[in-house]
């Protein structure tokens, strides 16, 4: 009636061996850097005409815009936006675009 199953069990010790981890020995940042977290740095982003933003602020600023953006559009409302403000989002968008295209 039931499928036995067959599970090979493995010490710890073995799978610290397998990762070239000795028992007792003390490790440093030298010995073993720390991995690595791609994390986008805090570099100064360039807005062509508007200004420098890091790259969580530009990234927040876009998401505010937009959200503002979808927050008229289902009321129906669609003034008080023009092309300025279009042009803003779009050059920060270009700018967020390009920027992570050069940091990935």
């Amino acid at each position: 009636m039931g499928v036995k199953q067959v599970v090979k069990m493995k010490k710890l010790t073995d799978i610290l061996k397998e990762a070239g981890i000795e028992m007792g020995k003390v490790y440093t940042d030298k010995d073993r850097p720390p991995f690595k977290i791609n994390e986008k740095k805090d570099d100064l982003i360039y807005v062509p005409g508007l200004a420098r933003y890091d790259y969580k602020g530009l990234k927040r600023n876009v998401e505010k815009k937009l959200k503002d953006l979808t927050r008229r559009n289902k009321k129906g409302d669609h003034s008080g936006i023009g092309k300025n403000q279009l042009s803003v989002l779009s050059a920060m968008w270009v700018a967020l675009k390009e920027y992570e295209e050069e940091n990935e």
